[in-house]
């Protein structure tokens, strides 16, 4: 009998044990740290074992396991054993970063509709485990982002299929236009397009997952440290050309000059504005670096 380990959050007791009884009801062994860590015992080592002992893992995504360290935790051990790991979604929100690429069973809206999706494709990862040893790739399950979890989790906020397309092509783009592109953040993740300058490493651009708006933008207050970008009537020049390739009601005033505009991804849905925006941040890097040669 598949023993199947259950990850969640205490706070989803009655949603985790309807999907414990809808599995037990279909011949699978459960592993649950309600029914299964007694008084007293290493939690944590119960849980480690837990995981260890079983055939698979399914956790439940809601608003309050998605902040849960601990079910972070127990779904990366997971992968680091190479357990198949599938995810049942109760509640609205965004799939983690770490999570973003395994295959998520609905239960929002008709949970009897997602429990049977959910024993379906458990049985069908119990039958395929361990043939497919590519599931497991590091990009796939990075805490962290980089461009294989990026993108799908890009896609899953306001806009995102424009956002994804958009910043797809600034990050290809920027990987053989400019020196460095490189990922950061786990609340906002995103991306900064980078030259080499003046004897450092400084950002023209970044891309931010927001989650109410996927935002690209400008460091302009961070540029002004820098020659020949300490003029303000070049910042000013700069804003103007980004002005021009922005809708209208994404323009920004004067005053964001000596601050950091930032607008939706979706503004540069359009090839020429894209490809406008492009040309501003390599005036950027050539006027950084040349003013580097001069001083």
């Amino acid at each position: 009998m598949p023993k199947v380990f259950i990850s969640h959050s205490n706070q989803d007791h009655d949603v985790a044990l309807a999907v414990v009884n809808a599995l037990r009801r279909a011949g699978f062994d459960i592993w649950v740290d309600f029914e299964n860590i007694r008084g007293g015992a290493d939690w944590l080592c119960e849980i480690q074992a837990g995981i260890a002992h079983c055939d698979a893992v399914v956790a439940i995504l809601s608003k309050t396991s998605v902040e849960s360290v601990w079910v972070e935790r127990e779904c990366l051990y997971a992968f680091q054993l190479k357990k198949p790991l599938l995810t049942a979604l109760v509640a609205d929100v965004l799939i983690p970063l770490h999570l973003i690429n395994i295959q998520y069973c609905d239960l929002r809206a008709e949970a009897a509709a997602g429990l049977a999706k959910l024993l379906q494709s458990l049985g069908s990862a119990l039958t395929s485990a361990g043939s497919n040893s590519d599931e497991y790739a590091v990009a796939a399950v990075e805490r962290q982002p980089v461009a294989a979890n990026f993108f799908p989790y890009l896609e899953q906020l306001p806009s995102g299929d424009v956002a994804r397309l958009v910043a797809q092509d600034l990050f290809y783009w920027a990987r053989q236009a400019l020196d460095e592109v490189a990922f950061g953040g786990r609340r906002n993740p995103g991306f900064r397009g980078r030259v080499q300058a003046q004897g450092r490493m400084l950002t023209l651009f970044s891309v931010r997952a927001y989650s109410k708006t996927p935002s690209i933008q400008l460091p302009l207050d961070r540029l002004a440290a820098h020659a020949p970008f300490d003029s303000r009537a070049l910042r000013r020049a700069t804003l103007k050309e980004l002005n021009r390739v922005l809708p209208k009601e994404a323009r920004f005033g004067m005053a964001k000059a000596d601050r950091r505009p930032t607008f939706p991804l979706v503004c540069l849905g359009s090839a020429e504005k894209l490809e406008g925006f492009k040309q501003i941040a390599l005036e950027i890097g050539v006027k950084l670096r040349g003013s580097g040669d001069h001083s």
